[in-house]
């Protein structure tokens, strides 16, 4: 477990400018990886014995100029790759997008914004100050099925800060554009396809059917000459739909003609015509159940083009499925849908065992944050230096966000390859396993324990050796 690590961190080294850099990686991904409290960058130094003389390095790391993070970025694609082996429909892998929602309750943090929340859990606020992030995973192959992350940015309330790049760097050009969270989500599956050139399903949940994201999705497929991106998402249980109108008989009318016919009520059918559906018995959820379904290809307004709309009902529950390929059969389409749920189980992950969005990066450049107002204004920074200063600490949130979604990705990959060995090695007790595959947490207790019971050999992996020249010193107690 500790040479596959070993030789996945190696994979990086070409991506920074100095060795010093790089060793700082090593060492953060691994603290990310075996810590088991939340506490930010301290947790880090705790869990690795490293000396308190260098925090102040590894804090500067975030915020370093000696690397790329968008090379980062485009190296863990190429090897998330090679050691998984993706889920596939209709030789389409399957892509799940979401965004969540991180309360913070700083005043000098850039980016945070008054956010609503759109969960129904009566344990969260209806409001939050916080950040709202936008993470894409690809569904692997397992005994069960896994997300393992692909990226992750800010993605609400980074337009203005964006604007500051410009000012920044003292050159003038075009006003930034300020784009959807809706499209950024479409342009982060879109970049995956660009790098792979793949065919792709794209799973969405109902806060994404709009004309944005069918048209973002239709151009980027148009730019490759390819029908790259399929988007499957939940559609509003409001969402009404059109019959293509029929041509009239007889004398030509005057105008245009017209183009949308009959309109359809889905929950009308849902409730009049349940003798029309199809039923099957699918396994969805790790389950049999009997899924009644009907199919229909409509006009939907706001696109002006036909989507395939399914209707499912499964015991008391009814959704509708929104398909931007007609082509693709409904029993797929909502087998493809039951799987949207993992990227949930990321965000729990994320949140609860590997602390992704404990980071506290913070300057005194950004104007202080006014409960009064839903976001911080920016006109009033002025100095290039304060720019500069803002623009860095937001990188360093977005390093430390994607570095620890890369330690859950290492972690899960692991789970995926050496499933018996962990469990071999799981020196903890469970009173049931929920399945044959170990969880991200029980994978972490294990290669916690290996990298303890290894620390004298830790000379023999070209990476993980880095690690041993920031520990602190064994006193002699004599």
């Amino acid at each position: 477990m500790l040479k596959l690590i070993d030789t996945i961190l190696q994979r990086f080294q070409c991506c920074f400018k100095r060795k010093e850099t790089f060793s700082w990686f090593v060492v953060i991904l691994m603290g990310f990886i075996v810590r088991t409290d939340l506490r930010g960058v301290s947790s880090i130094v705790g869990c690795l014995h490293l000396d308190s003389c260098h925090y102040e390095s590894m804090i500067y790391f975030f915020r370093s100029t000696a690397f790329n993070l968008d090379d980062i970025k485009h190296q863990w694609l190429i090897i998330v790759q090679q050691y998984i082996q993706p889920v596939k429909i209709d030789e389409r892998s399957i892509l799940i997008g979401d965004h969540i929602k991180v309360g913070k309750e700083a005043r000098y943090m850039p980016a945070v914004k008054k956010l609503h929340q759109d969960s129904e859990n009566v344990g969260k606020s209806e409001y939050i100050y916080g950040h709202q992030f936008g993470m894409i995973g690809i569904l692997a192959e397992g005994s069960t099925t896994q997300c393992v992350p692909l990226n992750i940015d800010l993605h609400d309330g980074i337009d203005e800060i964006n604007a500051l790049k410009d000012n920044a760097t003292e050159q003038t050009s075009p006003k930034t554009t300020k784009e959807t969270c809706i499209v950024k989500m479409i342009k982060m599956a879109g970049s995956y396809v660009n790098a792979t050139s793949e065919k792709i399903i794209f799973l969405l949940d109902a806060y994404f059917p709009s004309a944005a994201s069918f048209n973002e999705a239709e151009l980027i497929n148009q730019k490759n000459s390819s029908k790259l991106i399929t988007l499957i998402m939940r559609a509003k249980s409001n969402t009404v739909a059109f019959e293509k109108a029929l041509p009239k008989t007889g004398k030509k009318g005057v105008g245009r003609p017209r183009i949308y016919g009959e309109k359809i009520v889905f929950k009308t059918i849902f409730k009049n015509a349940l003798e029309t559906f199809t039923t099957i018995n699918m396994n969805i959820y790790g389950k049999k159940e009997t899924v009644q379904f009907r199919c229909m290809d409509l006009l939907w307004k706001p696109i002006r083009r036909e989507v395939r709309f399914v209707l499912v009902k499964t015991g008391d529950k009814m959704m509708i499925l929104m398909c931007s390929d007609l082509t693709l059969d409904a029993q797929k389409i909502i087998l493809a849908y039951s799987y949207r749920f993992k990227i949930e189980v990321s965000f729990k992950m994320l949140k609860h065992v590997v602390g992704s969005f404990g980071y506290h990066f913070w300057t005194k450049a950004l104007p202080k944050l006014s409960r009064h107002k839903t976001k911080t204004d920016l006109s009033c920074v002025k100095k290039i230096t304060d720019k500069e200063r803002i623009l860095a600490t937001t990188r360093a949130i977005e390093v430390y966000t994607f570095l620890s979604c890369m330690a859950m990705g290492i972690l899960t990959i692991v789970s995926l390859t050496f499933p018996t060995l962990v469990w071999q090695k799981f020196s903890g007790w469970l009173r049931t396993r929920s399945s044959a595959l170990p969880s991200v947490e029980t994978v972490r207790s294990v290669i916690q324990q290996e990298l303890s019971w290894n620390y004298r050999d830790l000379n023999h992996y070209a990476t993980l050796s880095k690690i041993q020249d920031y520990q602190r010193l064994e006193v002699d107690a004599s």
